[in-house]
């Protein structure tokens, strides 16, 4: 409870002033009193909360593609804006007669290098062949034309021949193996190509990744396929596909709240529109990178998404939601209002006001610090007085009327 005791804090004074035989006295004002705010230390909980304003979004918003086409027609159009597809379902497709020509020439492209790889293999079989016949040719004459036999005139021209024989077959040797080397990569790259035609040919059909709603189509059938944006975070496709049944939440909190947020928290959601639905969510992510205000406030704030569990009839994306999470809490401590701390160079001190109107610094210590109420380690118990706020300057401790600023305190702002 708060109370309020009215203490004087001013004197009379008299001066007397003699002259010309007439004696004149002077009184000082009447005295002035100053109103002092107190309440009693309580045993309660204590908490620190963070809040922050943010956004519905739809818990699932994708944009959707034609996977690796710039420019291509549309030739069938599946859905309409409002339709609720299935995950796998069809949305639409464009025209294939250049895919599918892409294809068949990749194909063509395949074989032809598989017959070039088995051309190179059959070449390097046979210049191995060759290398063969070539050595055992040079044996042979060797054999044939002994050195112990003199005058054997051919000798030398046909052991000559023997060995250009086998330095064309060694050299033919190496031009097979440098065909095989380069057929298996012309081959690969063949496959690749087919590949892609393939997966291009695929792409054509564009597939619904999750069952959800058509919020918006870019283009019309038998116009090139375009793309649009729309959400609550722009997101863009040619066809914008999301999640209307479940939501979060999206709220930036400045820096200095987001260090006590984790994902799994509980976080106390209210909407706007809604003022009677409110719900318990849950922190689901917490950016890792902050967002500096592009008004130059030098202020840093970092989204945290909010799971809606059983969203309210009449939630829609886009509205507004206000988002409170409970950081840290103490149950059952002895807590003061922070206006009651004074700060000193050694910590904080309290006011305390006895049964008689003394008033007492006390030093404390401090625990969590919630909106209203601080947690008292040290120095309260439950029932003390303390002074919260004046309308004027006290005088000294223990005087009786009142406390003083303690040496060395400083000004806290929360009694002004």
């Amino acid at each position: 409870m708060k109370t309020r005791t009215k203490v004087v804090i001013g004197v009379v004074a008299a001066l007397a002033v003699v002259g010309a035989g007439t004696g004149i006295a002077l009184t000082a004002s009447a005295p002035e009193e100053a109103t002092v705010l107190t309440e009693s230390a309580q045993v309660r909980d204590v908490d620190v909360t963070v809040a922050a304003s943010g956004t519905v979004d739809p818990a699932l918003e994708l944009g959707l593609q034609f996977s690796g086409f710039a420019t291509a027609e549309l030739a069938t159009l599946e859905v309409e804006v409002g339709d609720v597809v299935a995950e796998g379902d069809v949305l639409a497709t464009l025209v294939t007669e250049s895919l599918e020509a892409a294809v068949a020439s990749a194909r063509s492209g395949v074989a032809s290098a598989r017959t070039a790889e088995l051309q190179a293999l059959q070449a390097l079989e046979t210049a191995e062949q060759a290398v063969i016949a070539a050595r055992l040719n040079y044996e042979n004459i060797y054999d044939d034309y002994p050195s112990t036999i003199a005058g054997q005139p051919n000798r030398h021209i046909a052991l000559e021949n023997a060995q250009a024989q086998q330095a064309s077959a060694a050299a033919q040797l190496t031009a097979a193996q440098q065909q095989v080397a380069a057929a298996g990569p012309a081959k690969s790259s063949a496959a690749a190509q087919l590949d892609s035609a393939l997966a291009n040919l695929e792409n054509a059909s564009l597939i619904a990744p999750a069952a959800g709603t058509i919020v918006a189509i870019a283009s019309e059938v038998g116009e090139p396929i375009g793309s649009t944006s729309v959400g609550t975070n722009g997101t863009s496709g040619f066809i914008i596909l999301a999640g209307l049944e479940e939501f979060v939440v999206r709220a930036d909190f400045a820096e200095g709240d987001v260090v006590g947020i984790a994902p799994g928290q509980k976080v106390s959601l209210e909407f706007d529109a809604l003022p009677d639905d409110s719900r318990e969510g849950e922190v689901t992510e917490v950016a890792p990178f902050g967002v500096v205000d592009p008004s130059g406030a030098s202020l840093t704030t970092y989204e945290v998404t909010i799971s809606v569990p059983n969203a309210p009839a009449g939630l829609r994306a886009g509205m507004t939601a206000q988002a409170s999470i409970t950081t840290e809490e103490q149950l059952g401590v002895v807590a003061a209002p922070v206006t009651a701390l004074v700060p000193t160079e050694d910590g904080f001190v309290v006011r305390v006001q006895a049964e008689d109107g003394t008033i007492s610094n006390v030093p404390v210590e401090v625990g969590i610090r919630g909106g209203y109420w601080v947690e008292i380690i040290s120095g309260l118990s439950e029932g003390d007085r303390v002074v919260t706020g004046s309308d004027g300057e006290l005088p000294p401790t223990d005087t009786g009327f009142g406390g003083g600023r303690p040496e060395g305190a400083e000004e806290n702002p929360d009694l002004n």
